[in-house]
């Protein structure tokens, strides 16, 4: 896949160019429709077609109305990478339903009223004004949410190298694209081709990395520093055959659960109820009493509730139409396994007792409790946030302020200061600093991320000045996340430090090591440099990962060495090569001979230009890059991750320039096909070092007796 195919309808109605036609427009005689797709990276046209009259002079502008519309949609979609970073880091809401709910989950294959509303918590269309923590308006289009079922303050498990070596096999399996032909940009014997490496998605050339990074996030806890996985809002569901919905409400909001999530998260006893009265179509002789109960609901709790009808499949209508049942079933099969992309695909079939009509209320019942009740209720916790903690943020006079607490004020600053379950130092939820945080992640989730960032940096000096570190990492992230969420033109040096430090901090100056944070720090570093095309900086930031995971590093070398690809004017094939090297040592020590045996496939048709075909561009690349001889090796080593895991291949490099290069290539590829027991193809590899006259005789003689070995 090159590109995105992106089509638009457009027409003319009253002289007037009009863009995406409905259902009436289009089927009116008057008026003539075209339709357009288009490859919007080369603005190639796919598809041009009209079945209706159109005169040539009003063609050319509706024509360009809708490729614009093409172009709008492929931004929408090609703002999947920036929506990633948005979805994992989006609101939370606890939810807590009574058994009869339950019940009525499961004769779906549902075991939850959280994991029946999960689908509809992706890309909810809010389309509402807001206000940020100053006041001022905001547009605010779209929002993500997550449905939780329990919440806990637990200390993050350690993986051991074992089990990250697991993780990383298991989404090279899961994707089932590791034994597939080479990328699109390998052109057998002729090099890479320049345009399809600029016009493919590094995605599609790796699918197991986006597997890893769904998994490494979606399995992310709640800690004391941030407030981004804590609930903030809650859900409480009683069934519509309940007599008394207000008392059950009432002691639901008393359930264990709940009153956990008030002990242990940054919301506490503030923490916005939702109700809801949810009436199961198959109990039909509590039809006429479900809206009275749900009045005596209202009156009860006021305004943040809502009524929801499910299960109107009573007579399993539609039970022969097995397009509407793949439909709704592929609603939760397709969240399920966005939430948990390496579980085992269910053959289950979801939703049996479901209608369009039960899914339609479903996501109108999300919408409504996000725009009616959570975002108001956050908009709410903004302002008053901002209010308790306005003199933090008002130059000299918060300074100061700060200075007299840390001085004078020991006491206090003793008591807001405690010891979190990694043993780290963090702040009561009460505490100024504390408030700080949770203001700055609410206005993140809320994507005022210019507020947002102005808060993080005054958060960020108190926590250095407490000595926070961990609480000092996670707000240094933040503040280069909110730097690239925030669509400005920031240089490098304006959000690079911001990760390094985080990182650095995550894994060696905080309590105890955070591998889990700073992976995670990387991860989203990367996928907004892809967003904004600035992949220049990428192979820096994917080699900050921990070099004691081999298999991880091997992945992040991987992606290091496509990033190359993306460079312009044009790809830095060496350094593809050179990194990508680097990834098939690492992942044979991984025990991934077939990654390995890809990535090494990948240099050697990297580098088979014909003679002389490119020998210009190299040397103007050498000219340009400021290389000699003398400083291949380095510049190679100071790029390399791991020295000991590079060091054969930057021997080879200081030999004889990068012809030598052939000659470990195939020597690599050739062990690697004995040890797969593929000795046809590892006698093609060896043979071929026989016939190269620029061996050494020593090193030759040594390919020779494993060639007869062979």
């Amino acid at each position: 896949m090159l590109d995105y195919v992106c089509a638009c309808t457009a027409g003319f109605i009253d002289d007037t160019p009009v863009l995406d036609l409905n259902g009436v427009e289009e089927s009116s005689i008057e008026t003539p429709d075209l339709t357009v797709a288009i490859l919007p990276r080369t603005g190639n046209i796919a598809l041009l077609q009209m079945e209706s009259k159109l005169h040539s002079s009003k063609l050319e502008d509706v024509m360009a109305l809708a490729v614009e519309g093409c172009k709008h949609i492929h931004k929408k979609l090609d703002d999947a990478k920036k929506d990633f970073v948005a979805k994992a880091l989006c609101p939370r809401i606890l939810v807590v339903s009574s058994a009869d709910i339950t019940d009525s989950c499961q004769v779906n294959n549902l075991e939850s009223l959280a994991e029946l509303i999960e689908p509809f918590g992706q890309d909810v269309s809010t389309q509402i004004t807001i206000q940020d923590g100053q006041g001022a308006p905001y547009f605010l289009d779209k929002i993500n949410i997550r449905f939780i079922s329990d919440f806990a303050i637990e200390k993050q498990k350690q993986l051991s190298n074992a089990e990250v070596d697991e993780l990383v096999k298991n989404c090279v399996i899961g994707s089932a694209a590791a034994d597939s032909a080479d990328p699109a940009f390998i052109k057998d014997g002729s090099g890479i081709d320049k345009e399809a490496a600029a016009n493919e998605e590094i995605s599609i050339w790796s699918p197991w990395y986006t597997l890893f990074r769904q998994q490494w996030v979606n399995s992310m806890q709640a800690s004391e520093h941030e407030s981004f996985m804590h609930p903030v809002a809650c859900l409480l569901a009683v069934s519509g055959s309940d007599a008394d919905p207000v008392g059950s409400l009432r002691n639901l909001a008393n359930h264990a659960v709940v009153r956990r999530a008030q002990t242990q998260s940054f919301a506490g006893t503030n923490m916005m109820l939702f109700y809801m009265v949810i009436h199961d179509e198959r109990r039909a002789t509590d039809t006429h009493n479900v809206d009275h109960r749900f009045d005596q609901v209202r009156k009860a709790f006021g305004q943040n509730c809502s009524l929801l009808r499910i299960n109107s499949n009573t007579d399993l209508i539609g039970a022969s139409d097995s397009s509407e049942r793949t439909k709704i079933s592929g609603i939760w099969s397709n969240s399920r396994a966005a939430l948990q992309p390496l579980a085992p695909v269910s053959e289950k079939v979801y939703g049996g007792m479901l209608t369009m009509r039960d899914v339609a209320a479903l996501r109108d019942t999300v919408k409504q409790m996000m725009v009616r009740g959570v975002i108001p209720h956050m908009q709410y916790v903004v302002r008053q946030l901002s209010d308790h903690t306005a003199n933090q943020r008002r130059g000299i006079t918060g300074r100061l302020f700060s200075a007299g607490r840390r001085y004078f004020g020991n006491a206090g600053k003793a008591s807001s200061m405690l010891t979190g379950v990694d043993g780290e130092t963090y702040f009561r939820y009460d505490s100024p600093e504390a408030m700080m945080r949770q203001l700055a992640d609410y206005s993140f989730m809320l994507k005022d991320f210019r507020f947002a960032q102005s808060v993080y940096q005054v958060a960020r000096r108190d926590f250095l000045a407490e000595k926070a570190w961990k609480c000092y990492a996670g707000a240094q992230e933040m503040v280069g996340l909110c730097k690239l969420m925030w669509e400005i033109q920031a240089t490098k040096a304006e959000f690079d430090s911001n990760f390094d430090d985080a990182i650095t901090i995550y894994l060696h100056k905080s309590h105890c090591s955070h591998p889990f944070l700073a992976i995670r720090s990387v991860i989203l570093y990367y996928e907004l440099l892809k967003h904004h095309k600035m992949l220049t900086y990428a192979p820096v930031a994917l080699l900050r990962v921990p070099r004691v995971h081999v298999s991880l590093n091997a992945l992040m070398s991987e992606q290091a060495a496509y990033s190359f690809l993306k460079f312009t004017p044009r790809p830095e094939v060496r350094k593809f090569s050179f990194y990508a090297m680097i990834a098939s040592q690492q992942f044979q020590r991984a025990d991934m001979g077939e990654m390995a045996h890809r990535c090494l496939r990948m240099v050697k048709h990297a580098l088979a230009t014909p003679a002389g075909l490119h020998s210009q561009s190299r040397a103007e690349e050498d000219e340009k890059a400021g290389y000699t001889e003398e400083k291949k090796l380095g510049t190679a080593q100071a790029d390399a991750p791991d020295q000991n895991s590079s060091s054969s291949s930057s021997e080879v490099t200081t030999r004889s320039s990068w012809a030598a290069i052939d000659s470990f290539v195939n020597h690599e590829l050739g062990r690697q096909c004995m040890a797969a027991q593929n000795y046809d193809e590892a006698l093609q590899y060896f043979m071929a070092l026989m016939s190269d006259d620029k061996i050494p005789p020593k090193l030759q003689n040594k390919y020779l007796q494993e060639l007869l070995q062979l």
